[in-house]
């Protein structure tokens, strides 16, 4: 059967709204929305360790492209504004950059904390983001020494610095604009799920499922002059491969494409629940040009054919969520140890915080939103690295019609799995893995219990049902 044939079912019922038109004004006449969009180039200014994959040698010897940062503010007939902004990295952690950078937002522009939207496109190609001057980030990777762990925490605080100023020109830029949206397929992503006698392995599995939604939101000026356009594709950032230069991957050269197609259009992506996905083929930076210019290439279709209105208001809800962790003893998790990928690398630092005289979390605190816009669209936002199945779960909860599964949003912590995958085991088994990440909250590892599914859905689904009521 053609690749293209075996994707979820659920992405099938992602319904295209056709026969609308793509701009409509409320029932006075006024233009129901306004928005303002700002970019900043992020790219290091020296030599950084890139994450993703340790097995490079040192600093980035080269830059393919410049990654950026986007920002796109939008503010409601009534005066609510909300502001997402998507950058090229591998995710963002709340407890450095997140957290602090919304306060700063809050302080400067009035958005509050829960208005605000951080998604990380996943590249594999980007910098390491620190403020941890231990050494120990040497157990992920090896070439960071003392002078680049200095250099990635100048390079830290200077992007604090560049995302606040950078929604603080987005929000300035606030002017009447017009909201619609649709959706077109990719065939993109492809599952790495691959059963072998030994476990999964993570190996190409066309026959496995994956959400090949490309949900597209559309932001025009009242005239239809092109003013931003957000879209989203649920696969890693990896086509590049572990070379060692700074790219967007396909995510940047998608934009490309679009940003010549809507002159003067600022495009955003979203990634969505691609952490059991990749692109195939990979591993060099054409490969990752010819996967963005053919997602690219769909975005543009979708921006042309017809798109349904997207009106107001904007109503949002959070929530801190407590996601369930294994409490396993030492000696289950010495049964860790030989199984493949990197659960074992994962068993093996539990084991050494252990050692250390350190407690193992029995939880990890994630944020969860929600956005509606009126009654036309409805973005849930999660964290971590959702695999496929969520975008699955939440269109069986919430209806497959005009909802937007997006993932790596707010707090990049690890792997984000079903209880399927839970089940099965294999990379995307493997959880929370800040413990390689920073010592800022403390030794922070472990592996979700199956019930983690449950728990993510319900709160989404909750979490909805508030939005839904809020005036």
């Amino acid at each position: 059967m053609m690749k293209s044939l075996r994707r979820s079912a659920a992405s099938i019922l992602v319904t295209l709204l056709v026969g609308l038109p793509a701009t409509r004004a409320s029932d006075d006449g006024a233009v129901p929305w306004k928005a303002g969009a700002a970019t900043v180039k992020i790219t290091p200014e020296r030599p950084l360790i890139l994450l993703g994959y340790t097995d490079r040698n040192g600093p980035f010897d080269g830059v393919s492209d410049d990654i950026s940062a986007r920002a796109l503010a939008l503010e409601d007939a009534q005066g609510r504004r909300g502001v997402i902004v998507a950058a090229d990295l591998v995710g963002f952690q709340a407890a450095i950059v997140t957290d602090v950078v919304a306060g700063r937002i809050a302080e400067r522009t009035g958005v509050p904390r829960d208005r605000l939207i951080f998604n990380a496109s996943h590249t594999h190609t980007g910098p390491v983001v620190s403020l941890d001057p231990n050494t120990t980030l040497n157990v992920a990777h090896p070439a960071m020494t003392l002078e680049v762990a200095e250099a990635t925490i100048t390079y830290t605080r200077r992007l604090q610095d560049q995302l606040v100023d950078l929604v603080g020109r987005a929000v300035a830029d606030l002017r009447p604009a017009r909201l619609s949206w649709a959706t077109g397929r990719t065939n993109v992503p492809t599952s790495r799920r691959l059963p072998k006698p030994e476990g999964v392995v993570m190996l190409p599995n066309p026959n496995a499922p994956v959400d090949d939604a490309v949900p597209v939101l559309r932001v025009d000026s009242p005239e239809g002059e092109p003013r931003a356009v957000v879209f989203g594709c649920s696969c890693h950032a990896v086509a590049a491969g572990g070379q060692n230069a700074i790219s967007a991957d396909y995510p940047g050269y998608a934009r490309a494409v679009i940003e010549a197609h809507r002159p003067g259009a600022t495009a955003l992506f979203l990634a969505g629940c691609g952490g059991d996905a990749n692109p195939e083929p990979r591993g060099t930076i054409e490969q990752a040009r010819t996967h963005g210019e053919a997602l690219g290439r769909e975005v543009c279709r979708v921006l042309d054919g017809p798109l349904a209105p997207v009106a107001g208001p904007l109503r949002v809800a959070s929530a801190q969520v407590d996601l369930p962790l294994q409490v396993l003893s030492r000696e289950q998790i010495q049964g860790y140890l030989n199984r493949p990928n990197f659960q074992a690398w994962q068993a093996r630092h539990m084991l050494e915080v252990l050692d250390a005289g350190g407690r193992l979390p029995s939880h990890y605190a994630a944020p969860v939103a929600v956005w509606r816009f009126g009654d036309d669209l409805t973005l849930a936002a999660l964290p971590g690295e959702p695999v496929a199945g969520y975008a699955t779960l939440l269109r069986e909860a919430l209806g497959p019609d005009r909802l937007w599964v997006s993932g790596y949003n707010n707090d990049c912590f690890g792997y984000l799995p079903t209880a399927k995958v839970v089940a099965e085991g294999g990379h995307e088994a493997i959880g929370v893995t800040l413990w390689a990440w920073s010592r800022g909250l403390g030794p922070m590892v472990g592996f979700f219990e199956p019930r983690v599914q449950d728990v993510v859905v319900d709160a989404v689904r909750r979490l909805a049902a508030e939005a839904e009521g809020r005036r």
